[in-house]
Order: C-alpha cells, then sequence, then structure tokens
C-alpha cells in the first residue's frame, strides 16, 4: 500500500525532495518510498497545499516487485500494479509518450483505458 497525497492548490505540483521526485498529477500523488513519503509530510501544507491522505499501516507494505513492471521502460520508470492509482498509471504513461500530443491525450483517459493501452508486458 502507498502513502497518497493530495493537493488541491496546486495540482499538477513537481517538486524535488532530498529522496527523490513527487509529481502530482490532477492533484494526486502516491509512493512506496517511506522516506520521500516522510519528506512530502513534513512540507508546510499551508505554502505547498500537500496534504497526505493515506498512509500504510505497519507491515502493510505491498511486496516490492510484483511481476507486473519490468521496470526497463525510459527514465527506468516502472510500470505500475494493475491496483495502481490513476495518477501512477497516468506517470508511467506519459514516460512511455512520444510526442505532446500523446501526452495531452493522456490526460484525458481513464485508469482503465491507461491500462489497456501502456499496460502491456511489450
Amino acid at each position: 500500500m502507498a502513502h497518497e497525497f493530495r493537493n488541491e492548490k496546486y495540482p499538477q505540483l513537481q517538486i524535488n525532495c532530498p529522496s527523490g521526485k513527487a509529481r502530482f498529477v490532477d492533484g494526486v500523488f502516491s509512493t512506496e518510498d517511506a522516506a520521500l513519503a516522510d519528506e512530502l509530510a513534513a512540507l508546510d501544507a499551508d505554502f505547498y497545499g500537500v496534504q497526505l491522505v493515506n498512509a500504510p499501516e505497519e507491515g502493510d507494505q505491498d511486496p516490492p516487485g510484483d511481476g507486473e513492471g519490468s521496470g526497463d521502460g525510459p527514465g527506468d520508470v516502472q510500470r505500475p500494479a494493475r491496483s495502481a492509482s490513476k495518477a501512477e498509471w497516468a506517470e508511467y504513461a506519459r514516460s512511455q509518450a512520444h510526442d505532446e500530443d500523446e501526452i495531452t491525450q493522456i490526460n484525458v483517459l481513464t485508469k482503465d483505458e491507461l491500462i489497456e493501452q501502456y499496460g502491456s508486458s511489450e
């Protein structure tokens, strides 16, 4: 289970933290990285608009490598599990996009459409 964040103030916020990059898509960001989640949760919510909405319980982590992602896509963005959020699928799809028109189309696809189009292992 991932740490899930919302941002209504800056729904497309991209922020670099010491542990990694957080890219909100339509006000949503999700990460399995506990260090990155801690850094985001520590941000001034009034200034950045970042709010933690869901955190896994101790021992409630999905095992790494669920077999659905290859991890060898452009920029080493791993294909998310089918159960991942729409934001994670959109981020992955953007990493696979060939041009700006395709990226624009990704923004209007549903999660199921993203999985159908970008979920194959080929």
